[in-house]
């Protein structure tokens, strides 16, 4: 068995002693280490090496504007469903207002009439004019409800009361040449007075479009 020829200074069999180079030999850490960085790239360098998505910014450039456009689309569609909501509502062809004639006489006031109103005198009631043959009236009960009541014939024919949070309305059937003709020249039957804001507005029925005039 052969001898060692050189001198030992312990170095041979000591793992942790410095090498050839001065430096300490690598250890099983070390060596583990070094083995999963180089099969495994640090983060940073993954996220170096990651193309980004072009269209990330095209989003959100384009988001902003399609939101807007959506605002406004919406707010377009609004302002188109009050102009024909608004257009679609009858116009009165006449407005009845308060008359001050002395010449009107006072209301054929009936006891029937009277008491369906809740005990009105003649002195209660604001004559509103004639429309056609008919003469139209108005009232407040005791109870404060608006009362609309249309003579004809020297009579009352009809009366018509409401809340006073509500507008009265009176409906009539009568011949035709009882009113003066549609603004289409074509003769009417159908009459509505609605009484509201110290005015009485007429309308007419049929509409071609439906509803009253």
């Amino acid at each position: 068995m052969d001898e060692p020829t050189g001198p030992m200074n312990g170095r041979e069999h000591d793992p942790t002693a410095p090498d050839a180079m001065g430096g300490l030999p690598p250890t099983e850490g070390g060596r583990a280490a070094a083995a999963s960085g180089a099969a495994n790239p640090s983060h940073a360098a993954a996220l170096e090496t990651t193309p980004r998505d072009p269209h990330n910014g095209r989003v959100r450039r384009v988001l902003p504007w399609g939101i807007a456009a959506v605002a406004v689309l919406v707010a377009a569609i609004a302002v188109g469903v009050l102009v024909v909501n608004e257009s679609s509502e009858p116009e009165p062809v006449a407005q009845l207002t308060p008359q001050a004639d002395p010449d009107q006489g006072a209301i054929p006031l009936d006891d029937e009439a009277a008491t369906t109103m809740g005990g009105v005198t003649d002195a209660d009631f604001v004559s509103y004019g004639s429309y056609g043959e008919l003469q139209v009236w108005s009232t407040t009960t005791p109870e404060a409800k608006p009362c609309l009541a249309i003579v004809a014939e020297n009579r009352i024919i009809m009366v018509r009361c409401s809340a006073p949070s509500l507008d009265p309305v009176a409906d009539l059937d009568f011949p035709p040449d009882m009113f003066p003709p549609a603004p289409s020249g074509e003769p009417t039957s159908h009459v509505r007075f609605v009484l509201h804001d110290e005015l009485v507005d007429v309308y007419l029925a049929p509409n071609p479009e439906g509803g009253f005039y």
